[in-house]
């Protein structure tokens, strides 16, 4: 190939589905161009559509059941707790390793699951959900600079649930600072591979959906491309760990394994649920304390351990672990699509009754329900959830314990997008052969962008080469 500079512009829950009215309105000038002009297709991507663990199966090219990564949580059925795998983000080979080998330059910025940064030939800045604030690049000397010049964050300091307009302005703010340190970087540093990532527009579209503030997210976006196509040598990619589509209502999974006699709580829930019946939880007192502006206060006051046992209205993640009773309990979800079962003569029965539920409505509430030897392989397979939802459409899936209906409207949720299997994919660039493709799979981006810099596909991938874009 001649070509041999490529820059990834990572885009968290992206797809056309959003876009299309902003792209015929002439909105998104730039990005209409790489689509007329290069490779456009879905992408499918791992079950859960989720960020964890996408952004790894696109960097690694490899499924779940190699990651032993299965969401945002994974639990653990023999030692009875609710955990993340944080050692498990540096365990394999990524893209930007194997370039780095190779002698390829690199510079990674903003992806999710890159923390802590590990070392590569250039640099990488951490970023999305799981990212700290401090210890963020390699080099670790670049972060005083990124601090001084930019006044660089990874997150906003208001959250989008309790402060929308603040949190969704600081997010614009974030979306252009990565795209300006990226051009920055890439005038002084000579890479050979970039990746820009940002995640923060994945939690516009889950609270904004198609609001002015997405569109503008996007116009950032659209106009950065603009300026990185000037440069007639250069390959583009954008890409996407999961798309995004508008709620229609919201399936509580573990609301409905309760009421269907497979999940029983202990005495530590229901003291919790009676607490919090009489208004003491973390949302409302969240509330309260930033509207007098307390917050910073009651952080470093009260010890991290008695804020742990505040209930909160939804409890998720490490606090199921003490609120479950493991013994009678068949079944536990993680929201947006796994189930555990302790219970594996239960899996027939759970699967059939899943298949064939509907909401309200009479609408499916699934596409389907798979075991997990039919979507995963590798070493964590016995790890993996026994069961994998596929959400339909317009479908959201909660995996918090604590909610009172099975199903709920979406004036009721505090999200109005939920994820999909369809992310976005569009190739534009000198080493691009302009033909259109059928899907695609996440798993196979890696490969490929490795064969465009003369790389062998690493045996222990999972994806494909895609010939066809190469030509």
């Amino acid at each position: 190939m001649k070509h041999t500079k490529l820059i990834v512009i990572g885009l968290d829950g992206a797809h056309f589905e959003l876009i299309e009215p902003w792209l015929e309105n002439g909105d998104l000038p730039n990005i209409k161009k790489c689509i007329e002009g290069g490779v456009s297709s879905d992408m499918e991507v791992c079950l859960p559509p989720v960020t964890s663990p996408n952004w790894k199966c696109y960097s690694t090219g490899k499924n779940p059941g190699k990651l032993g990564i299965f969401w945002w949580e994974n639990i653990d059925l023999e030692r009875r707790k609710v955990y993340y795998p944080h050692e498990r983000k540096n365990m394999h080979k990524e893209i930007w390793d194997y370039l780095s080998d190779a002698g390829y330059k690199v510079c990674v910025i903003g992806t999710p699951l890159t923390y802590p940064p590990k070392k590569v030939n250039g640099v990488m800045i951490s970023g999305g959900l799981d990212s700290a604030e401090e210890e963020i690049t390699y080099p670790a000397e670049l972060e005083k600079e990124l601090k001084e010049k930019y006044g660089y964050r990874v997150h906003p300091e208001h959250g989008i649930q309790t402060d929308r307009e603040k949190s969704a302005e600081e997010i614009l703010e974030l979306i252009e600072l990565r795209f300006r340190v990226a051009l920055d970087l890439i005038k002084r540093g000579k890479f050979d591979f970039v990746q820009i990532t940002t995640f923060y527009i994945n939690v516009l579209q889950h609270f904004l959906w198609d609001d002015d503030k997405t569109k503008r997210a996007w116009k950032i976006v659209d106009k950065y491309v603009g300026r990185l196509m000037e440069d007639k040598n250069v390959n583009l990619i954008f890409m996407s760990d999961h798309g995004s589509n508008k709620i229609d209502t919201a399936f509580n999974i573990n609301t409905w394994l309760n009421k269907e006699g497979y999940l029983k709580y202990n005495y530590n829930y229901w003291v919790a649920k009676t607490i919090s019946r009489l208004g003491f939880n973390k949302e409302n007192l969240t509330k309260l304390a930033d509207f007098l502006g307390l917050i910073s206060v009651l952080k470093k006051i009260i010890p991290k351990t008695t804020l742990r046992k505040i209930p909160s209205k939804e409890m998720k993640k490490k606090a199921k672990t003490g609120i479950i009773n493991w013994k009678k309990t068949d079944a536990i979800a993680s929201g947006q699509g796994p189930i555990y079962l302790l219970n594996e003569d239960k899996k027939e029965e759970i699967k059939e009754k899943l298949r064939k539920l509907e909401t309200p409505e009479g609408k499916k509430v699934l596409e389907n329900v798979y075991e997990r030897e039919e979507i995963y392989s590798g070493k964590y397979l016995a790890e993996a959830p026994s069961l994998i939802m596929d959400q339909a459409k317009n479908i959201h899936i909660t995996g918090g314990l604590g909610k009172n209906r099975i199903f709920e409207i979406p004036e009721k949720c505090k999200w109005k997008a939920e994820n999909k299997k369809y992310g976005l994919f569009v190739a534009y660039g000198p080493d691009f052969s302009g033909k259109q493709m059928d899907k695609i799979s996440i798993l196979d981006l890696a490969p490929t962008i490795l064969k465009l810099y003369g790389l062998n596909k690493p045996k222990d991938m999972d994806g494909r080469v895609l010939r066809e874009l190469l030509g």
